[in-house]
């Protein structure tokens, strides 16, 4: 089909250059070289187009084969002269037919047959096999009728639902209509107690009344219910309302007791909502220091700004060239740093800016992106400054960055003013928490005095 979708392709350029028109629109060209803009567009669009029509095709083939073979199979009118009723328990058939007159014309008609009805002796069957089906299905996981420990399964529904069965219990003191034991084990006798279910089967408008008797025996307990039984005997034979203390019994079938009195494990359900929370924390912590560390960059990159225009200017007007100036201030940072002065974030920009130069990046490139990389706006202005002096000279530099370091200084002297102002507000809550232990010092013995 890939070579199918291409062929389509090529005839309908073609058909396009027949009608005078270009084989492919100009505005779907300037579409596509935004989405491949270092490919040949027609050559694209010659294979997205082949390859939808390739897609196109698939689907329109695939699924005219899949329509024939339905309409092949089941499709058209099947002539009948009898219909087929449902089988006993089954639902109510419908049938939409057309009867066809001399004439040739169909009149629709709409057929409603009940399910087929039994004769007695198929009934009889039935209700037979759906009693023996019971007597077994009943009992659930109990080893028998003469042997019932656990609740009963009583089915509403035998054969496939040929055969309708409704239960009645006649010893409702032991079991309900539904299979329940209304005892506990403790309750119903060591050699069992019989009871009885009475059950009516229906098939096809015959009915069979059934009795299924039953014996219900205590289940078998574990040691550790007997036990509990056993003291909560003890302990209600004891117990008075005056007593303040129950004692225990030492001893349980000849065995001496040691009792042991379990803890709420407090500490086990907090920890195990603590560790998500302090993962939750440490996560967020460190997304927190990240920002701090951000903003402490910015903040020590905009105070050591005003200095660095500052002593690029000075050696500017000293007679240096704009490299040379940069050469001797990365020189010197390298010294201070190896005699273990703290690195600054923007003489390490200054710095990774010296080696892409020296490996042959221009140097007005390096200026400019040394700029884009401090992402502050004095560094992209004395960036430019710098790539502007290598285009047009020299000429007014120094004073340019003069008035830079001036105006940095000022910004700088205001970054000064903000942070003792935030420092002060950082203040406020220490101050108030002195206040309030000041105050709790001095109101508590007074109230205490009256």
């Amino acid at each position: 089909m890939g070579k199918a979708g291409m062929w389509a392709v090529d005839r309908y350029r073609s058909f396009r250059k027949l009608c005078r028109k270009p084989p492919v629109p100009a505005g779907r060209i300037r579409r596509i070289r935004k989405l491949y803009p270092a490919g040949r567009p027609e050559e694209i669009l010659r294979r997205l187009d082949g390859q939808m029509i390739s897609r196109l095709g698939t689907a329109f083939l695939a699924g005219s084969i899949l329509c024939g073979a339905v309409l092949w199979a089941g499709g058209g009118a099947e002539q009948v002269s009898s219909l087929e009723r449902p089988a006993p328990g089954g639902k109510e058939a419908v049938y939409e037919l057309e009867a066809e007159k001399e004439d040739g014309t169909r009149l629709p008609v709409e057929v409603k047959l009940p399910e087929q009805t039994l004769t007695r002796e198929e009934a009889e069957k039935r209700l037979e096999q759906a009693y023996a089906e019971i007597c077994l299905s009943m009992l659930g996981e109990n080893e028998s009728a003469g042997r019932v420990e656990q609740d009963l399964e009583l089915p509403e529904k035998v054969l496939g639902g040929a055969v309708r069965a409704e239960w009645t219990s006649g010893s409702r003191e032991l079991f309900n209509d539904w299979g329940e034991l209304m005892k506990r084990p403790g309750e119903i006798s060591a050699e069992g107690e019989r009871g009885v279910y009475g059950l009516l089967l229906s098939c096809g408008g015959y009915e069979r009344q059934y009795e299924i008797w039953l014996t219900v025996y205590p289940a078998a307990r574990t040691e550790e219910e007997m036990l509990q039984e056993a003291v909560e005997a003890g302990l209600e034979h004891k117990k008075t309302e005056q007593e303040k203390t129950m004692e225990l019994p030492e001893s349980w079938e000849g065995e001496r007791l040691t009792w042991f009195l379990k803890k709420e494990d407090g500490a086990g359900v907090w920890i195990f909502w603590l560790v998500p929370l302090v993962c939750i924390l440490l996560a967020v912590r460190n997304r927190q220091q990240e920002k701090e560390r951000l903003k402490e960059r910015e903040r020590e990159m905009l105070m050591d700004y005003p200095e660095l225009v500052s002593k690029f200017t000075v050696l500017l007007q000293a007679g240096l060239a704009a490299r040379n100036v940069w050469e001797r201030m990365v020189t010197e940072y390298g010294e201070q740093k190896e005699s273990g002065k703290k690195p600054r974030y923007a003489y390490e920009e200054m710095e990774l800016t010296w080696n892409q130069m020296k490996n042959g990046m221009y140097e007005s490139r390096a200026y400019g992106e040394f700029g884009r990389r401090c992402g502050l706006h004095g560094y992209m202005k004395f960036g430019a400054l710098l790539e502007q002096n290598l285009r047009q000279g020299t000429t007014g530099l120094a004073f340019r960055l003069k008035e830079e370091a001036e105006l940095a200084f000022e910004e700088r002297k205001n970054l000064a003013r903000r942070l003792g102002e935030e420092a002060e507000t950082r203040l406020m809550l220490p101050m108030f928490l002195m206040l309030f232990m000041v105050l709790t010092v001095i109101m508590v013995p007074a109230f205490l005095s009256f």
